[in-house]
């Protein structure tokens, strides 16, 4: 059976970007802030979203990065392996969900106001400009492993800590 035909078309108000494989070059000019991007079953490709668009999905993607500039409602991964979204401009919520190997670039004060909510996900890490120009980057590991216990008459649960030797 032959792989499905890669597609990039807006329908109604939804950028479709599926199946795209090996591709670096693709580029959305948002037309109005109600569209949204969904990218399905894309590999080794980059898409970078012009303009303001309500939300951006990438889903069973594999080493597939997005750009963006402002998102209204939230970004979303789910089912994807090495992946990378970078927001240039604000994004109130990234949600990554049963991933792996997630890359997430908030490079503005904006962007650094995001709720990150990550669930069944593995090797998410969050980076941020350095304090200044010449600073590096840093890099921020979100935790993975977690302990829960009874505190009284409560069950509480915290992210393990690990201590570098």
């Amino acid at each position: 059976m032959a792989a499905p035909a890669p597609k990039m078309e807006l329908e109604g108000t939804k950028w479709r970007v599926e199946h795209q494989k090996g591709k670096n070059d693709l580029v959305i000019n948002v037309e109005a802030p109600k569209q949204s991007v969904y990218l399905f079953k894309c590999q080794d490709t980059v898409v970078q979203i012009k303009g303001k668009v309500s939300s951006v999905c990438l889903d069973a993607c594999t080493k597939t990065a997005v750009v963006f500039d402002t998102v209204i409602a939230a970004a979303e991964i789910v089912n994807s392996k090495r992946v990378q979204i970078q927001a240039n401009g604000s994004v109130p919520s990234i949600t990554v969900d049963k991933s792996e190997g997630v890359i997430i670039y908030l490079q503005t004060a904006e962007a650094r106001q995001a709720e990150v909510v990550t669930s069944a996900s593995t090797e998410v890490n969050v980076v941020v400009p350095g304090k200044t120009e010449n600073d590096d980057p840093k890099e921020h590991a979100i935790p993975q492993q977690f302990i829960s216990k009874f505190e009284g008459e409560k069950f509480t649960t915290k992210a393990v800590e690990h201590v570098g030797v």
